[in-house]
């Protein structure tokens, strides 16, 4: 379709050269002029921004987007004023939507469905917000307040009707827990939106985001409590409504508060009777409780309902994939593996781009198929076997499911397509390695570069390999982990090396992350267990001891659980309970499990 009218893009940014291209490249079709006012970067976000024509502005910041948005408004020239984030992507399937919208519109603006990635990377944890993306340029309109802000009339005399909801998609990054730290978006936000409630106390907009930036933090009761202030008296009309009442809820729900969670839940459906992300958490509540019967039907419930109103929607796909998703691990976990494969693939269906669905699949066929080779054949037919990627993909799923051998000629295939060769080695000394095939392996692992992305995990896989051979290069392993700043990586090796030569010197202590030095623990046991290590398994067991944390006997139970070890689970499970006192729904789970029958 061909653009009868004219689009400016308008922005602002600030040190966006991770994704600033990326955002560019996806709208330099829809637009005929770029807008970008800087706000004092120090990367190489204006270099990116001239390399597109943009026009470049400066703006010293005053902690105040609307100011810094308005500015950038007054140079847009064209019909139209596209408004992105230097860390938002716009969705190509809905560029045709685009052109359509602009082409026809009698509105004065659209909001965009903003599809935010939260959690380390994006694709698994995604929810859904309304934003103004579409402005008509007449001059007519303002933005309002300090943060989170908000379209008005110059005149003061908005009427919304000239504004409607467009099922046009953005994807925004600038969540994920990396982007946020890296620019430390929580604390900014949140001096901003304090400085906003000393000049108006009590305003529930600004007491909801408050509660957003705490809740970000995983600081959920201060979150609630911001909740349930902006919630008194709310009025259900107003267009953050149903936004505060899903994230009040699911912060009972994440407090472990799960009978108050429900009744919140029944409030809420009352108010808004077709929000299906309430019911399908509901359902979730369930399923956690164990109560599965009653899970089933409310995420059956959700699909009868569908995907909710686009001012409703939060948790993308409640109405769809999700329940779909929900309702396999149910099935799988009664054995029911023909439900759970058809729930799978429906939800794989709707959301194609979930891979992580098929490691659940191919779990699914090696539990059905003895032959392990019809275990590969089936997954391979969800993949295009000409695409490097593809192939790789297929080989990390086989190896999740210990089919190594069969992982290694789509490695071979791809080593022919893809061009990142420390990938491809990285891979397949992975993939050797768990074949026990250890001189090929680091023969593969030394010719990963110091700067790929691998490179410390390739050290670990070395580590260990030379920790089982008791050979003398673990030190030259030991000092390549220490060069490269992975502090907790080297200091648990290291304990781990003390201890497998007799020494029991604690490197670890006290003031080390105990989440984190039990991950990476944890991950170099399971390795150990894998290649059927086990005298020095049960020698490194010791490390546990030099590790704060009352979940170490959690986590061993659940290593050997994973690993089909059920009673072993169960009884480090109640050595938890009586030298810890430390257990969670997991660990009932296994104890069920390990002492049936007996």
């Amino acid at each position: 379709m061909e653009r009868m009218k004219t689009v400016s893009l308008c922005m602002i940014v600030k040190d966006e050269e991770k994704y600033l291209e990326r955002c560019l490249n996806s709208v330099k079709d829809l637009v005929d002029e770029m807008i970008i006012v800087d706000t004092g970067s120090k990367d190489r976000t204006l270099s990116i921004a001239e390399k597109f024509g943009a026009i470049v502005k400066h703006y010293a910041w005053d902690d105040h987007f609307s100011n810094a948005k308005n500015y950038s408004l007054q140079f847009a020239s064209k019909h139209w004023i596209l408004l992105m984030d230097g860390d938002d992507e716009f969705c190509s399937e809905d560029k045709e939507k685009f052109i359509e919208l602009i082409n026809n519109s009698q509105k004065d603006g659209h909001y965009f469905k903003t599809l935010s990635f939260a959690g380390e990377k994006p694709g698994r944890d995604t929810v859904s917000n309304l934003n103004l993306r579409l402005l008509r340029n007449n001059q007519r309109y303002k933005f309002v307040g300090a943060i989170h802000e908000q379209i008005a009339r110059v005149d003061g005399k908005i009427d919304y009707r000239n504004f409607s909801t467009e099922n046009i998609r953005v994807f925004h990054y600038g969540y994920l827990n990396q982007v946020a730290v890296e620019k430390n978006k929580r604390n900014r936000n949140i001096a901003i939106i304090e400085k906003e409630l000393k000049e108006d106390p009590g305003n529930k907009f600004h007491l909801f985001n408050l509660g957003n930036e705490y809740y970000a933090m995983g600081e959920k009761e201060k979150a609630l409590s911001l909740y349930d202030e902006a919630y008194n008296h709310l009025d259900f009309h107003v267009g953050f409504a149903p936004k505060l009442v899903i994230r009040r809820i699911m912060c009972l729900e994440e407090l472990g508060r799960h009978g108050e969670a429900l009744a919140e839940i029944e409030k809420g459906m009352t108010h808004f009777p077709n929000f299906t992300d309430l019911e399908f958490i509901r359902g979730w509540i369930h399923f956690t409780d164990g109560r599965y019967t009653l899970a089933i039907d409310r995420f059956k419930r959700c699909l009868e309902l569908g995907e909710p109103p686009i001012q409703l929607e939060f948790l993308n796909g409640a109405g769809t994939f999700r329940p779909y998703q929900a309702l396999g691990e149910i099935y799988y976990k009664f054995e029911d593996y023909e439900k759970a494969l058809i729930c799978f693939e429906n939800s794989l269906k709707l959301n194609p781009n979930a891979r992580h669905i098929l490691y659940r699949i191919a779990k699914i066929f090696n539990k059905m198929y003895e032959e392990k080779k019809i275990v590969s054949y089936k997954i391979a037919q969800y993949f295009h076997l000409h695409h490097g990627p593809s192939l790789l993909c297929i080989a990390d799923i086989l190896m999740q499911e210990g089919l190594y051998d069969l992982a290694q000629g789509y490695l071979e295939k791809a080593g022919e397509m893809v061009e990142d060769h420390h990938e491809i080695n990285f891979i397949m000394g992975k993939n050797l390695f768990y074949q026990k095939r250890f001189d090929e392996a680091l023969e593969r692992l030394e010719r990963v570069n110091a700067n790929h992305p691998q490179y410390g995990e390739s050290l670990k896989k070395k580590f260990i390999i030379h920790l089982i051979r008791n050979d003398r290069e673990v030190s030259s392993v030991l000092g390549k982990l220490k060069e490269i700043g992975d502090d907790f990586g080297y200091r648990v090796c290291l304990q781990l090396y003390s201890i497998a030569q007799g020494e029991n010197k604690a490197i670890l202590s006290e003031e080390d992350d105990p989440a984190q030095c039990l991950g990476i623990t944890m991950e170099i046991l399971e390795d150990l267990l894998k290649v059927r290590a086990f005298v020095l398994f049960e020698k490194l067991l010791n490390v546990l001891n030099y590790i704060h944390s009352d979940q170490v006997l959690l986590a061993l139970a659940k290593l050997y659980y994973h690993h089909g070890f059920k009673g072993m689970a169960a009884r480090e499970v109640l050595r938890s309970i009586q030298e810890l006192s430390a257990i969670d729904r997991t660990g009932v789970e296994i104890l069920y499990d390990g002492y049936q029958g007996h």
